[in-house]
């Protein structure tokens, strides 16, 4: 009789399940309280998944802290003859930043950036995403920096190198709002972005790139 091997899972992988489950509750609910869970929902659904209690907790609370998911506190109280009874009832949700993991950019992304910039006297500019502001031309590569970025922050890589990339997709974004962007600038930021194509799932995304980045430098 052939035994049957238990597939070890990595944190990250479990990270990507959990959030995989709060956004596919969020996909197909019908009401605006039926995504919120409690612990006891969640740790129970994802233990059909070969997901240990104790495993669960401890990556939700990662999930929490980075916020990918928001942990939701609702205080109550009632009356028992005089004595007054107050109850907290905790339950959580995907946050919007772990809807864009899946669904990519949105034009209803928070504004916080170039406060203060008449955009619309600015030839060639369009607003996209987090109140980004580049050129039109370039709307499809900023989406898939984009797209890699959220990719890297989920992935194993440490957290310096996490910084590192981002870094350098940050750079490349930045001269995408130029009418004429820096070629070298871009040529030495994408040098260093190409090597995340090393972690599992990224050489996808790096694909992408590849011929819209080799379109501006000219190669």
């Amino acid at each position: 009789m052939i035994k049957s091997v238990k597939l070890i899972l990595s944190d990250d992988d479990i990270r990507t399940l959990i959030l995989k489950y709060f956004y596919d509750i969020w996909k197909n609910t019908r009401g605006m309280s039926s995504f919120k869970l409690p612990i006891s929902k969640i740790t129970a659904d994802l233990k059909t998944k070969g997901v240990e209690r104790k495993e669960v907790v401890r990556n939700l609370s990662y999930l929490i802290d980075n916020r990918w998911i928001n942990e939701l506190v609702e205080e109550s109280q009632f009356f028992t003859g005089k004595q007054r009874i107050q109850t907290k009832k905790t339950s959580y949700k995907i946050s919007s930043d772990g809807i864009d993991y899946f669904d990519g950019s949105s034009k209803f992304q928070k504004p916080n950036k170039n406060a203060g910039i008449k955009i619309e006297n600015v030839t060639g500019i369009v607003s996209i995403g987090d109140n980004n502001y580049i050129q039109g031309n370039y709307i499809g590569l900023f989406n898939i920096l984009e797209d890699l970025d959220r990719y890297i922050r989920m992935s194993n890589l440490t957290d310096e190198e996490k910084l590192n990339y981002q870094a350098e997709i940050g750079t490349i974004q930045n001269q995408l709002k130029k009418n004429q962007p820096n070629v070298n600038i871009i040529k030495l930021a994408w040098n260093s972005l190409e090597k995340v194509s090393t972690v599992a799932g990224a050489i996808d995304f790096i694909e992408k790139i590849r011929p819209l980045i080799q379109k501006i430098i000219g190669l």
